[in-house]
């Protein structure tokens, strides 16, 4: 009687444990055989009965036993994640948003963990800096700044974006030209007038002086220009004398800063990139055919009052 009961408990032992090391296997194939968490120890791990054979009447094949390094600690695996060389301190942390920010931030002590950090100005003291590689780097950026006074506090931090103006200057905004003066305005009315002043000087002054006295009437002929040469006319010194008029309107055009030409927009963004000698060329072309367009301008105001002239001395011959 013992015996049987002896026989059917070994059964229900080899059948629980054939059912944990099926437990074990599946656990292992889906986590990972790696994991120290699903790794169990030798400990733990039941010891398989030596005369099971005789009670069951099979072998059970069990795994092999795992190797015998133990599975890492709780504490060893929280001590090597707070050592990771790359994550940064909160000393570091407040030392970088001292650089961003160009102020000092206060670090929060232990009894106010939960405040935030304050941030003050950069006159202010920010307290010793931790003996660490940021706060070694950030020294030595405040040593070369030259902006710095000595009676400056050395534990603040320079601002490393604040010569970002001086490296990239602003573009320069392009200056609206400069109003004409009112001289400037009237100049063309000037050269006209004047042209005008001199022909009538020399047709109501200058050649009847010249010319014997006739008994025809004056304006005829002014009139025989119309159809043919009229040798009634005397010949005056009038080109000579517009030479010089011509002359004194456009030197005092150079001489007053008149002159100056504004070139076209693509003309003046190719001109900085041409050789030297051929922006001075280009400009002082632009600037002589100016003076030649006012003297052609002047000629041919010159050319309209005198047909003016003789349509006048027809009309009133007649």
């Amino acid at each position: 009687m013992s015996t049987a009961a002896a026989r059917a408990e070994a059964r229900r032992k080899a059948l629980r444990e054939r059912g944990t090391d099926r437990l074990a296997k599946l656990s292992t194939s889906a986590r990972g055989e790696d994991s120290p968490v699903y790794k169990t120890s030798e400990k733990t791990t039941p010891k398989p009965i030596s005369n099971l054979k005789n009670f069951v009447g099979e072998e059970t094949h069990l795994p092999p036993p795992p190797s015998s390094r133990p599975a890492p600690s709780t504490s060893a695996f929280n001590s090597s994640t707070t050592a990771d060389p790359s994550a940064w301190s909160q000393e570091q942390q407040m030392e970088f948003m001292r650089a961003l920010m160009g102020a000092t931030i206060n670090p929060p002590s232990n009894d106010q963990s939960q405040a935030p950090p304050t941030i003050t100005s950069a006159g202010q003291s920010a307290g010793p800096q931790q003996d660490d590689p940021l706060a070694a780097l950030m020294s030595s950026l405040s040593q070369m700044n030259p902006q710095s006074s000595a009676g400056r506090d050395t534990d603040v931090v320079p601002n490393p974006l604040a010569n970002l103006g001086t490296a990239f200057p602003p573009p320069q905004v392009a200056t609206p030209p400069k109003p004409l003066s009112t001289l400037r305005k009237l100049m063309p009315l000037i050269h006209i007038l004047a042209t005008w002043c001199l022909l009538a000087y020399y047709v109501l002054i200058a050649e009847p002086r010249a010319s014997p006295a006739q008994p025809t009437n004056g304006w005829q002929k002014w009139a025989d220009l119309a159809w043919r040469k009229s040798a009634a006319v005397q010949a005056v010194p009038f080109f000579w004398a517009f030479t010089t008029l011509q002359l004194v309107l456009h030197s005092y055009r150079v001489f007053s800063g008149f002159d100056t030409v504004q070139p076209p927009m693509l003309l003046a963004m190719a001109l900085p990139q041409l050789p030297k000698p051929l922006p001075a060329l280009i400009m002082n072309g632009m600037k002589y055919m100016q003076l030649g367009g006012a003297l052609l301008d002047d000629l041919a105001a010159l050319i309209f009052v005198l047909g003016v002239i003789v349509w006048v001395a027809t009309w009133v011959s007649s």
